[in-house]
């Protein structure tokens, strides 16, 4: 097993049961040394920030939530954390562009990689996308977790409309964006223009499938697909 796998066993993350571990153990085991600047949007109960912390030593790691969930686990985290001092909370939205230009203004951009494990409704999984790319390091990596949000398996999470009328799936997003080819130019949430600029900036898109696990309370234990997607910006674009 891997150093990522160790410490997803140790906080118990669900990473493991996703089977999302090993993509990002294959994509980060030779660079997570080098990382200085990490984003993850959806904290609740800390586990996996603290993860992130222990699996970047050199990193600060950014968390982005409204903190309606968890909170309580979180500040309990929090006390005994070693790594306070690389730990950021910032409290907003994804969906609300003001919180998001907010978190910009008093954070920075040359992000080496971004984490969206938020609400993961097409809102809030483009609006984030759009607005946060541009902090994107050159080289670095934007994630997309849990994509099986765009099945329309669950009509509403955490209080949120997951599919709205008209909406643009994410993955039919990506989709394109992997497969280079210009059937989506825009969506709700993303302007012609910036799905461009992703477009010409992007070295690579990879989506992958893994196996989600849920046991409930009378011990019966279900399994469907979920979707994570990586996108790679390159190191060096030119302007179309």
């Amino acid at each position: 097993m891997g150093i990522l796998t160790d410490l997803t066993i140790k906080y118990d993350v669900d990473a493991l049961e996703l089977g999302y571990t090993q993509l990002y153990e294959q994509l980060l085991s030779e660079v997570r040394n080098d990382f200085t600047k990490v984003l993850e949007i959806g904290v609740e109960t800390g586990r996996s920030h603290r993860l992130w912390l222990e699996y970047f030593p050199n990193a600060r790691i950014y968390g982005y939530d409204t903190f309606e969930h968890g909170y309580d686990e979180l500040q309990r985290l929090q006390k005994d954390n070693p790594f306070l001092d690389r730990s950021i909370m910032f409290k907003g939205d994804q969906s609300n562009v003001e919180d998001l230009n907010r978190f910009k203004s008093e954070h920075g951009d040359n992000f080496n990689m971004i984490i969206d494990d938020g609400g993961h409704t097409m809102e809030q999984m483009q609006t984030s996308l759009n607005h946060l790319w541009d902090s994107v390091k050159p080289g670095g990596i934007y994630v997309i977790e849990d994509l099986h949000s765009c099945s329309g398996q669950w009509p509403t999470l955490y209080g949120y409309e997951v599919i709205q009328r008209g909406d643009t799936l994410t993955t039919d997003l990506l989709s394109s964006l992997e497969n280079e080819d210009d059937e989506i130019t825009e969506t709700n949430y993303i302007p012609a223009n910036m799905i461009s600029k992703i477009r010409n900036e992007l070295e690579w898109c990879h989506t992958k499938i893994g196996v989600e696990r849920y046991t409930n309370k009378k011990g019966q234990t279900y399994h469907w697909p979920t979707t994570i997607s990586f996108m790679r910006k390159k190191y060096e674009t030119m302007d179309k």
